[in-house]
């Protein structure tokens, strides 16, 4: 079933199949009542450590407060209006460079949208959606890594738009228009479709920003032993309009995630990650004649001190191809990069 992508329904894991999942630790919102409506509160907050090895500058180190994120929701009902706002700081640090590379964040309004349900089963959310495409969120809290993917870097996050989605049983549909400029068009649109097909959770999006690029995301996830598995993969392709002569106009990428149980309130999150970006530049990867892939590896134990509260360490390491996405600190171009991170993170 395909499930609304607000914060307090994806703090499992991430994404909508990813939700289905639930790689990360639980969550349990709080919920007032005024005026006769009830309202949610939910979200989180982490910091911590991070360190990066090439980050092109002499700063390798930082400790800062990644995530503070409030979410007020309440649900729409038939023939009713709800609504979402997600207020606070994400600072969503990569595998690119860390936090370092990301630096600091304001306090903002992140993302919030208006829901009516005009007939039962059909919901229609305006205002700053969070996309349905792609495995792993911007709160890093929500996802069982630290840093955030390669995979996830070329995928979009919050844009203005309206969302129209149909649930039939175990099945969901999803259409959106929207507004996001982030590839450089002035509209978009998308949609897909959710279920669960031979006991696996499945997710399709289809995403397109008019006259600039377009992406075919599936997200596979399941169970089996006790260990939380799940498949990202997505192609992108440049529109004629956006294609520059001499580059490459598609490029494509597949993340692994596994995360095991290794005792009582112990896990061991693994990610994997395939990027070939030619030279696009769709995922990142510098355009002309550098890199045109890269490999990823990210391992982060965890600790739950309690379903909401938690202390993490990570190690991830990107390598690719030729040289020309890293720098060291005397400007010398490198073709790998090494991150550690340590983070405290407190759901409510």
């Amino acid at each position: 079933m395909l499930r609304k992508t607000r914060l307090s329904q994806i703090l499992t894991g991430g994404a909508l199949a990813a939700s289905m999942a639930g790689l990360a630790p639980a969550v349990e919102a709080g919920s007032i009542s005024l005026d006769g409506q009830d309202i949610t509160l939910s979200g989180g907050a982490t910091g911590g450590y991070f360190y990066a090895t090439d980050t092109g500058s002499k700063k390798q180190d930082t400790v800062v407060v990644s995530d503070f994120i409030t979410e007020l929701s309440s649900e729409a009902k038939p023939g009713g209006v709800g609504f979402t706002a997600g207020l606070g700081v994400e600072t969503q640090p990569t595998v690119y460079g860390g936090q370092i590379a990301s630096g600091t964040a304001s306090y903002a309004f992140q993302y919030g949208w208006l829901s009516i349900v005009p007939v039962k089963n059909l919901e229609i959310d305006a205002g700053q959606l969070a996309t349905n495409v792609g495995y792993e969120v911007a709160p890093t809290y929500a996802n069982p890594n630290i840093n955030l993917g390669l995979v996830w870097y070329g995928q979009p996050i919050y844009y203005p738009g309206v969302r129209a989605s149909y649930s039939m049983g175990d099945m969901s549909v999803y259409a959106e228009m929207n507004k996001n400029t982030s590839y450089g068009a002035k509209s978009g649109a998308a949609f897909g479709a959710s279920g669960n097909i031979g006991g696996v959770d499945a997710l399709f999006s289809y995403f397109t920003n008019a006259g600039k690029v377009s992406i075919a995301d599936f997200i596979l996830s399941k169970t089996v032993g006790g260990v939380d598995l799940a498949v990202n993969a997505d192609y992108q392709m440049k529109a004629k309009a956006a294609k520059t002569p001499g580059t490459d106009d598609a490029a494509y990428g597949i993340a692994f995630y596994a995360t095991v149980p290794v005792m009582d309130k112990v896990t061991l999150p693994v990610r994997v990650e395939y990027v070939n970006d030619g030279t696009s530049g769709l995922y990142g990867l510098t355009t002309g004649t550098s890199s045109n892939t890269a490999i990823s590896f990210t391992v982060t134990p965890t600790y739950h001190f309690t379903d909401k509260t938690f202390v993490r360490a990570e190690l991830a390491y990107v390598t690719t191809d030729k040289k020309g996405v890293f720098f060291d600190d005397k400007g010398v171009a490198t073709d790998s990069n090494t991150s550690f991170a340590v983070q405290t993170g407190y759901l409510f």
